[in-house]
């Protein structure tokens, strides 16, 4: 008997970590789960689309990804959520159908003209990192390193994203923002080095997956969920940001 598949094991899934015998045992949990298959199907097109970004296009999908995707898509076909899904997907395909043209043959698009306006929290986001850091360096600023992510919750509306293990919590404020709550979460990443976590509330409700944005140079991966926004920025790789905050914010469901 083969031993149950954990959130562990769908994150390893995703990123390609497992040998082929555990692939399969993933997929066949996959097959019997439709709404764990809908995420997982999600988190897959977020990771493509940040290599169609970063990197040369992908391969064609194994035949059983294929299958699996043909399996999950009867499975939804009458399911509201179903239907947001594949309106989700098609617009990923398109932006990154248009990447690809833009690599490929050269369309005459500029990155300025290309990348999107970062939403108004990312520059909220820089800034909060900013003054993390200078209360670092301030003697007279005492860090605030213990703290209840079930009270943040409870008192503001925010969620916090489960950080890995060897994370290491130096301060975490509760600032106002534009629309309501913000904390900042300053982090020891270990090889990323310092990081911030903003997460604030936002007046319009809307998905976005992990977004890679530069402002005043520092690197900054935005996203939300409904209501709540998140940025994570550092000065690390842009690469390495982007696959940190991947990672958190499949930690927010």
């Amino acid at each position: 008997m083969s031993d149950p598949i954990t959130e562990t094991d769908l994150l390893a899934y995703v990123d390609e970590q497992l040998d082929a015998a555990r692939r399969i045992e993933v997929e066949e949990h996959l097959a019997r789960d439709p709404e764990a298959a809908a995420r997982i199907m999600a988190d897959l097109k977020d990771r493509d689309a940040l290599r169609l970004l970063h990197g040369p296009p992908l391969p064609r999908p194994r035949e059983s990804m294929l299958a699996a995707g043909a399996r999950l898509e009867r499975a939804l076909a009458w399911r509201e959520v179903g239907l947001k899904l594949r309106r989700i997907a098609a617009v990923a395909a398109l932006i990154g159908i248009g990447w690809f043209a833009h690599g490929q043959v050269g369309l005459g698009i500029t990155d300025s003209e290309a990348s999107p306006k970062p939403p108004a929290f990312v520059e909220d986001a820089v800034h909060s990192h900013a003054t993390s850091l200078l209360r670092a360096r301030m003697t007279s600023q005492r860090q605030t390193t213990d703290f209840n992510a079930a009270e943040i919750r409870a008192e503001t509306g925010i969620e916090l994203p489960a950080f890995p293990s060897d994370w290491v919590v130096r301060d975490v404020q509760v600032f106002p923002s534009r629309h309501g709550h913000s904390v900042e979460i300053a982090i020891d990443a270990g090889s990323l080095g310092r990081l911030s976590l903003f997460a604030a509330q936002v007046p319009a409700f809307d998905v976005i997956s992990p977004t890679s944005a530069r402002i005043e140079n520092a690197q900054a991966v935005y996203w939300q969920r409904g209501p709540l926004a998140y940025a994570l920025t550092g000065t690390a790789s842009d690469k390495a940001i982007e696959r940190a905050a991947l990672r958190l914010s499949h930690t927010l469901r």
